[in-house]
């Protein structure tokens, strides 16, 4: 069993910390069937989808981290207003 607040692979985990860093996105953890919880980013967007068990979590981990590096423009936007 993992702790709340800790997804159960060591990728997405790490992941998930480095997200956690960053004003502009919120890490949102809810267990609603296959999915872990997702990401919101300030600009609004459509969120990222964290998955409980997905078939490569390594690459879940880089989806999740590019998906962050896209959205690294509403960052400077944020801070212009």
């Amino acid at each position: 069993m993992v702790s709340r607040g800790r997804h159960q692979h060591n990728e997405i985990n790490a992941a998930l910390r480095a997200i956690r860093k960053f004003e502009w996105l919120t890490v949102v953890e809810s267990h609603n069937g296959h999915r872990w919880g997702w990401i919101e980013c300030a600009c609004g967007d459509p969120v990222q989808s964290v998955w409980c068990t997905p078939r490569n979590p390594g690459n879940h981990a880089k989806r999740i981290l590019r998906w962050v590096s896209e959205h690294a423009e509403c960052a400077k936007n944020e801070e212009r207003s």
